[in-house]
C-alpha cells in the first residue's frame, strides 16, 4: 500500500516533465522551424505564393499584411529586408505562422496614399538559397494606386557582369542627399531595378553603397554613382527607363604582408591579406634587423591552391638566429594597389631545402603565337641538368633530342623556336620532364600562324569624326591586350582565334580615362560599352556595332 507522501511526490515529477516538455515546445515553436531533411538539394529559393491584401489594393483601411512562402523561411534574414514607403516613420511589429509572415502597423494608415511594402532579394530559406528578387506589395488608402515606374540596369564595369544585390536610392525634388531617400529598391540577379507605384513628379535616382541601410548617402563613407540623366519628369502612371549604369567598386586598400614562412635558409612563403598577382619585373628585398640591404630575393609562383601566398627565393643564405624583413615590388592585388609589407619581421633558418621540385604551370593551355615560347614554370630554382637534357621536341615528322633553342630563366624553363617563328603549317610536340612522375610530359600546345588569325571591325552608331573613343582588347589567359583611340570606327587586323573582352569608352574630356561621374555637382557618366566575350574567328572578319 503506498502513503499519501509517495503519490504526491510521484505527481509533482509527473507536473516538473509537462512543464519542462511544455518550455521546450514553447522555445521550438519559435524558432526558425527546419524543412525535413533527405531527398535531392534545395538550391532554389523561398516564392511568395500570394499576398493578402493583394497588390494594387485601393481603399485600404486595415493595418495588417501578409506574405505567404512557399518553403520555411530563415526569420533572421527578414528583419533587415523589409521597407516601408513612403518613408512615413510608422511602426510596425512582425510574426510568424509557419510559412506565413505577418506585418501590422501599430497605428491606421495615412489616408489617400499609396503604401509599398518591399521584402528584399537577401531573405534566404534555412538552406540559405536567397528569394532573389524584392517582392513588392503595394496598396492605396484611397479610390486610386499610383502607378508610375523607373527601371534601369546596373553591371559591373570591370567584367560587364550583372550587379546583383547593390541598392538603389529614388528622391522626390526638391532632392536632399543628406536626408533618406523617398525610396529603395535592390537590383535582381540579372542587375535590373524597378520602382513601381510611383507618383506623377520629378525624381532623381543615385546608385549607393547604403552599408548601413538607413536610405541615406553617407558622404564620408559610402560610394555613390549617378545615371547619366540627372531629373527624371514623371507624369501619372507614367514610366522612364535609365541607362546602364556600370559600378565601379573602388579598392583603395593594398594588399598586406601578414607572414613570412621560411622553408630553407633560402625559400620564402609570404602570406597575404587577399589575393596578388605579381608583374613580370616583380622583385623581393631582403633587409637586415638594422634595415640595411641584404639579398635580392625574386618571386617563384602564386599559389594555385592559396592565390594570396607568394614563393619567393633568396639569393643569400638567411642565417639561423638573426631577424630580417622585406620589401616587395610589383606585387598588387587584382586592381593594382601595391602590397605593403611593414611592420612584419621574420628569423633566417638553418633547414636545408626540402622542396619537390615539380611542374607548377605551362602556357601551352590557350594556343601560341607563331614568334612565342613555350614556359614551364617549376616549383624551386632549375638546377638539375635533367630538366633541360631531357627535353624532346617533335618538328611535324622530325624529332629533335637536342633542340638548341631552350634555356632557363631562375624557375622557368623557356622553349624558343629556332628561328624566328615556329614553321607554320607544321604541327610540335614538346616532351618535358615532370619530376614528379619521373617521366616526360607531353605537351601538344596550338601554335598560332597568320592564316588563323582574324579581324574585327567596330563602329559607333552616331559618332563623327570629332568624337574621340578609346578601346581596350584584352585576354588574360594569354596575356593578350591591345590599345587603340579612334573617332568612329575601327579595324584591327590579325588578332588571335580565341574570345577577347572589349571596352570602349567616349573620352569626352580627353582625359585618357574612363570617368564614372558625379552626383555633387552632377556629370553624367562617360559613354561605355563592354563585351566579354568578341569570338575572333579564323579568315572572317567580325563585326560589332556599339550604339551608347
Amino acid at each position: 500500500m503506498f502513503e499519501l507522501s509517495q503519490i504526491y511526490g510521484k505527481k509533482t515529477r509527473l507536473l516538473y516533465h509537462i512543464l519542462v516538455l511544455l518550455v521546450a515546445t514553447v522555445l521550438i515553436s519559435c524558432a526558425t522551424p527546419i524543412a525535413p531533411t533527405g531527398g535531392p538539394a534545395d538550391k532554389t529559393g523561398p516564392e511568395v505564393l500570394k499576398t493578402t491584401p493583394v497588390s494594387g489594393t485601393t481603399n485600404f483601411n486595415g493595418k495588417k499584411f501578409e506574405f505567404q512562402f512557399s518553403e520555411y523561411v530563415n526569420r533572421g534574414s527578414v528583419a533587415n529586408n523589409i521597407t516601408i514607403e513612403p518613408d512615413l516613420g510608422l511602426e510596425y511589429t512582425t510574426k510568424w505562422k509557419k510559412k506565413k509572415l505577418i506585418i501590422e502597423f501599430e497605428d491606421e494608415l495615412p489616408d489617400s496614399t499609396t503604401i509599398i511594402l518591399t521584402l528584399g532579394a537577401d531573405i534566404t530559406d534555412t538552406k540559405r538559397n536567397k528569394i532573389g528578387a524584392p517582392i513588392t506589395l503595394a496598396v492605396s488608402t484611397g479610390d486610386e494606386i499610383d502607378e508610375g515606374t523607373v527601371t534601369g540596369k546596373i553591371r559591373m564595369a570591370d567584367t560587364g557582369e550583372s550587379a546583383e544585390g547593390v541598392r538603389v536610392l529614388l528622391y522626390r525634388y526638391p532632392v536632399d542627399l543628406s536626408l533618406k531617400a523617398a525610396y529603395q529598391v535592390q537590383t535582381d540577379t540579372g542587375g535590373v531595378f524597378n520602382f513601381s507605384y510611383l507618383r506623377e513628379g520629378r525624381y532623381q535616382a543615385i546608385y549607393v553603397d547604403d552599408r548601413n541601410r538607413n536610405k541615406i548617402w553617407d558622404q564620408k563613407s559610402e560610394s555613390a554613382q549617378p545615371f547619366s540623366k540627372e531629373v527624371i519628369e514623371l507624369e501619372k502612371a507614367g514610366a522612364d527607363t535609365l541607362d546602364v549604369i556600370y559600378l565601379v567598386r573602388k579598392d583603395t586598400l593594398a594588399p598586406k604582408l601578414q607572414g613570412v614562412g621560411l622553408f630553407s635558409s633560402n625559400r620564402l612563403r609570404l602570406r597575404f591579406n587577399e589575393n596578388i598577382k605579381i608583374s613580370d619585373n616583380a622583385f623581393v628585398s631582403i633587409l637586415d634587423s638594422l634595415q640595411n640591404p641584404y639579398s635580392d630575393a625574386y618571386p617563384l609562383y602564386i599559389s594555385k591552391k592559396d592565390p594570396f601566398v607568394l614563393f619567393a627565393q633568396s639569393e643569400q643564405n638567411l642565417n639561423e638566429n638573426e631577424n630580417f624583413s622585406l620589401i616587395t615590388d610589383g606585387v598588387t592585388d587584382r586592381v593594382g594597389n601595391e602590397a605593403v609589407t611593414s611592420g612584419i619581421e621574420f628569423e633566417g633558418s638553418a633547414q636545408e631545402d626540402t622542396t619537390f621540385q615539380r611542374i607548377i604551370e605551362h602556357t601551352t593551355k590557350n594556343g601560341i603565337f607563331e614568334d612565342g615560347s613555350i614556359e614551364v614554370v617549376y616549383a624551386a630554382p632549375i638546377s638539375d641538368p635533367m630538366l633541360t637534357d631531357s627535353i624532346v621536341v617533335v618538328e611535324g615528322e622530325v624529332t629533335f633530342e637536342d633542340w638548341p633553342a631552350i634555356r632557363t630563366e631562375r624557375n622557368i624553363l623557356f622553349i624558343d623556336p629556332q628561328e624566328e617563328t615556329w614553321i607554320e603549317g607544321v604541327s610540335y610536340q614538346f616532351l618535358i620532364w615532370n619530376p614528379s612522375t619521373q617521366r616526360r610530359q607531353l605537351l601538344e600546345p596550338e601554335i598560332w600562324d597568320a592564316s588563323e588569325f582574324g579581324d574585327l571591325s567596330i563602329s559607333v552608331s552616331g559618332a563623327d569624326s570629332t568624337s574621340r573613343y578609346i578601346l581596350s582588347l584584352s585576354n588574360e589567359s594569354i596575356a593578350f591586350n591591345i590599345d587603340s583611340v579612334f573617332s568612329d570606327s575601327l579595324t584591327i587586323n590579325n588578332l588571335p582565334p580565341v574570345d577577347l573582352q572589349l571596352n570602349v569608352f567616349k573620352d569626352e574630356n580627353g582625359n585618357n580615362k574612363w570617368d564614372s561621374g558625379s552626383i555633387i555637382p552632377f556629370l553624367a557618366p562617360e559613354p561605355y560599352y563592354i563585351q566579354q566575350r568578341v569570338a575572333i574567328r579564323t579568315g572572317f572578319t567580325s563585326e560589332i556595332f556599339i550604339q551608347f
